[in-house]
């Protein structure tokens, strides 16, 4: 007896169980229902009181893009080394950090060797230089001298031929002969005369060309030396800032033979570019002059526009590690690319980048995604038909903004509600 009856507690408290459980869940579906006629209700004074707008689709640009990785850094950057050949470091000009402009003084070699070199040469040449100035002025003279000397022997013999015409025939023999013999004397000594000035104006020309030509020895002697000089300046060849300066090199440092050793880099000026690695897929879609958007986690809200610049059509491979010996490890091809930026303002070398590349741009017939009612494939808008709200389905395509686009449903003509509120009365009659 007592087993019957505590069974029939049991199924009693069971039954109790469930009837509450009916009676919550009926509770629950009569507040949705209410709730759903209240939200009904309010849409209906909402659709009564709020004026209909009709607008026509429009023509939107929709983009597609593809979002890579890269890392900030400078357009470029040159090293300079020592070069053994030219001896010990003299002085450095520059310190790390520092702005320098091109052609600015970074660091010279020791040269004292070379100067006094330049120097001797330069003595060298300022006495050869003297002396064709003052053979110069010896073949001047001797020339003034020639002149002179045939001109007074031009005289003599005029003045011999006049007196043997106008001689009285009654001179006697002996006198006509004696005064041929000194007139031919003084003639031959003349002659003599203008001769040795020959030979010596002859020899000063001589001298001058080979005074000319030490000159013209000296000069590129000279020249040579400064230019040798002037090479143990280091400049820059570009303008930018000073890094990786070599703390081990300072005054009377010199490299090891066939030691290839840097003592500083000139980090560019020029705008900052981005660099990368595309995996294959992402290079059949990324070319150059694709814009692009920029962003870094370092930089919270902001963005930076730009461009792809580069991408290389050769490959570098990596290879992945396989724990299993007997397996082939497989290489992986990546492209390198380069992007360049309208601007660079809050961005540094080192900054991890996330690039947003527009690989495709269309222009498409869009609505705002507020006339769009529906979900997933079952979406649809109101149009004005024949002067009546009538509910058409469309397919849409990207979102851009608060526009969608539509692929299919509708045509540019077209006019559809703007905002529609959730109820709307299919058939409501308009008034254009």
């Amino acid at each position: 007896m007592e087993t019957a009856k505590r069974i029939g507690v049991e199924n009693e408290q069971v039954r109790t169980s469930r009837r509450k459980k009916w009676i919550l869940l009926g509770i629950l579906v009569l507040l949705f229902i209410s709730v759903m006629l209240s939200i009904a209700v309010i849409e209906v004074k909402k659709s009564k009181s709020k004026p209909l707008v009709l607008i026509n689709p429009t023509e939107k640009n929709f983009t597609k893009t593809k979002t890579v990785s890269g890392r900030v850094v400078q357009s470029h950057a040159e090293t300079i080394y020592l070069n053994v050949t030219k001896g010990s470091v003299q002085e450095i000009f520059v310190k790390e950090g520092e702005t320098v402009t091109k052609g600015q003084k970074l660091f010279s070699y020791e040269g004292s060797t070379v100067a006094a070199e330049l120097g001797q040469a330069e003595v060298n040449k300022k006495l050869a230089e003297t002396s064709v100035t003052q053979m110069k002025e010896q073949i001047t003279s001797l020339e003034q001298d020639i002149r002179e000397a045939e001109s007074t022997s031009t005289t003599d013999t005029t003045n011999t031929t006049d007196t043997t015409n106008t001689t009285n025939t009654t001179d006697t023999t002996n006198t006509t002969n004696t005064t041929d013999a000194v007139d031919t004397a003084n003639i031959a000594t003349k002659a003599i005369t203008i001769q040795s000035l020959q030979a010596e104006l002859n020899k000063a020309k001589a001298e001058l060309r080979a005074a000319e030509l030490k000159v013209e020895k000296y000069t590129l002697q000279a020249e040579k030396l400064k230019s040798e000089l002037e090479t143990l300046t280091v400049i820059s060849n570009t303008a930018g800032v000073i890094s990786n300066l070599n703390q081990n090199v300072g005054q009377g440092f010199r490299a090891k033979e066939n030691q290839q050793l840097a003592i500083m880099q000139i980090a560019s000026n020029d705008p900052f570019q981005i660099e990368g690695k595309l995996t294959e897929a992402e290079k059949a879609k990324i070319t150059s002059g694709q814009s692009i958007t920029v962003t870094s986690k370092v930089v919270a809200n902001k963005k930076w526009k730009g461009k792809i610049s580069e991408v290389s059509d050769y490959p570098t491979y990596k290879t992945t590690a396989n724990k299993d010996k007997d397996t082939q490890q497989e290489t992986i091809p990546s492209y390198s690319f380069k992007a360049s930026l309208d601007s660079q303002k809050g961005l540094y070398p080192g900054y991890n980048t996330m690039l947003d590349v527009v690989v495709q741009s269309k222009q498409l017939l869009a609505v705002p995604e507020t006339s769009i009612m529906g979900f997933g494939k079952s979406t649809y808008v109101y149009v004005q038909k024949k002067g009546k709200i009538q509910k058409q389905k469309v397919e849409t395509g990207q979102k851009g903004g608060k526009w969608v686009a539509i692929l299919k449903g509708l045509k540019e003509e077209d006019k559809l509600e703007e905002n529609p509120s959730w109820i709307v009365r299919l058939g409501t009659s308009l008034f254009d």
